[in-house]
């Protein structure tokens, strides 16, 4: 496990957004090791529908309209590069919307229940998973995965790996 730099950018929802921006971070020979692309009308689409299924909505069906169609222009692009300092800089240049965040990055053996023992020693820790993101080609013995957690958090979990 070890602590890396997310960037997330904002993209417009529009053919060609990703191959710009895929460009800038060529140009400056950087390489993308992961990737995570939400649309956010889907995200916001999402939360009012589990809104609606758990009688939780807190606000009326025309405030979460307003906000699907201001939303269905973006998309939320994050990625971990090899050199995020440098990305950060080429990015801002090209005129990108983007925040930092600090995750960690975790490489586990490719087998079943590998990210579940992960995921229960978070909890058993009381620590939150904001969201992850990973893969693994089929093939390898190795999964990669990205986990954002609250950055209160990250002294908590220094033995968490351990033994994985």
């Amino acid at each position: 496990m070890e602590k890396r730099t997310q960037i997330s950018v904002i993209l417009t929802n529009a053919p060609g957004e990703l191959s710009k921006l895929c460009d800038v971070l060529k140009a400056e020979n950087i390489n993308i090791l992961a990737m995570s692309i939400q649309n956010a009308k889907d995200s916001v689409k999402e939360l009012f529908n589990m809104r609606e299924k758990t009688g939780r909505r807190i606000a009326l069906a025309e405030s979460y309209r307003s906000i699907l169609k201001d939303s269905s222009d973006y998309s939320l692009i994050r990625i971990i590069v090899d050199k995020p300092v440098e990305a950060e800089k080429a990015l801002l240049v090209a005129n990108h919307l983007l925040h930092t965040d600090q995750v960690l990055v975790f490489k586990l053996p490719h087998q079943p229940g590998m990210l579940g023992k992960v995921a229960k020693r978070f909890g058993e820790a009381e620590v939150n998973i904001d969201y992850i993101y990973g893969s693994a080609m089929e093939d390898n013995s190795e999964a990669m995965f990205i986990v954002h957690i609250a950055v209160s958090d990250f002294d908590r979990i220094n033995d968490l790996a351990k033994d994985l």
